[in-house]
């Protein structure tokens, strides 16, 4: 199995080997891709990161994504997600601050002060293959900075190419994060992501699609809440009637009634102090229950005759 170190280390902003292609992936293939995330320079406890010497290690990508052409689909099956054994976060709130703290993890524990401990739950914040263009707006279907925490071992990506060979970004990982990310951080943490890449037979939306054991989910990515979910809501109506061969009307009822709306990256513009900032967005989901099946036959209450009948059997008992 191939795998794809953090090193060699990057010289600085204009070294000549940042941005570069890191590998080509074939379809079929099972790889391990170490992707940089936990702090830069010493990881130690009272030691503030973002004030040490950047690493600069390489990124998880881009990579080709060998014999995919615009329009095609491709799946990202994440089967293990391994993280460092320090991370840190943020420590602001309800808006961004600006030191960070150091989270140990040991024995899949992560640490946090005075003595608290929580299980590990590694996440997959960013996915995503090179949109077809660069114009604003245009290029939200082709995944990125989405902070699900369903993206984590055991579920599978399904992105549609837009460019040739695809050209994937893997990265951002977490040891864990709660849903919504409201720090703009997660436990932020060195990882080692193995993944399998293959065609997927694709859907009938815009955006991507995750699946897990239990779920099937569309994404939305929006300016607030309710555009973002207006997005992974239409989506998945379209992936009901297209799935289950029935109406967009019944899809819709289905959706606007059992679908779980979940937020990815839900803090907008709540990180920055009161400043606005370009192009602020949130991310959601829509996320259905595999349980979900069609019997063949609609339902069809029962007579009278037959709940009279059904009435007198209770009476004699």
């Amino acid at each position: 199995m191939r795998r794809f170190t953090m090193k060699p280390y990057l010289k600085g902003p204009d070294d000549p080997e940042r941005g570069k292609v890191r590998g080509t992936l074939k379809l079929g293939e099972t790889v391990i891709i170490e992707t940089p995330g936990g702090a830069d320079g010493d990881l130690r406890p009272g030691v503030i990161p973002e004030l040490t010497t950047p690493r600069g290690s390489r990124q998880g990508g881009p990579f080709l994504i060998e014999g995919v052409v615009p329009g095609d689909w491709v799946s990202f099956e994440i089967l293990d997600i391994e993280v460092g054994p320090y991370g840190y976060y943020n420590n602001g709130g309800p808006f961004r601050g600006s030191l960070r703290s150091v989270a140990p993890v040991k024995d899949g524990l992560l640490h946090f002060p005075p003595d608290f401990v929580v299980p590990v739950r590694p996440m997959i914040g960013v996915i995503q293959l090179a949109p077809a263009s660069q114009h604003p707006g245009g290029g939200w279907n082709h995944g990125g900075n989405l902070d699900y925490n369903t993206i984590r071992a055991g579920s599978t990506v399904h992105i549609r190419v837009q460019q040739y060979e695809g050209h994937l970004f893997i990265g951002d990982v977490h040891a864990r994060m709660g849903d919504g990310e409201l720090t703009g951080t997660g436990v932020e943490i060195d990882s080692a992501i193995t993944l399998r890449v293959d065609r997927s037979p694709g859907f009938p939306t815009g955006g991507l699609v995750v699946e897990t054991a239990d779920e099937i989910l569309t994404s939305g990515i929006g300016a607030d809440w309710e555009e973002a979910l207006k997005i992974a809501w239409t989506d998945m109506v379209g992936l009901l009637a297209y799935r289950y061969d029935t109406t967009v009307e019944h899809a819709n009822l289905i959706v606007g009634t059992i679908g779980d709306a979940r937020p990815g990256y839900a803090a907008g513009t709540l990180n920055s102090r009161g400043f606005s900032r370009g192009e602020p967005y949130v991310t959601c989901q829509i996320a259905i229950t595999k349980d979900l099946r069609r019997t063949g036959e609609p339902f069809k209450p029962e007579s009278k005759r037959a709940q009279r009948a059904q009435k007198k059997t209770k009476k004699r008992k």
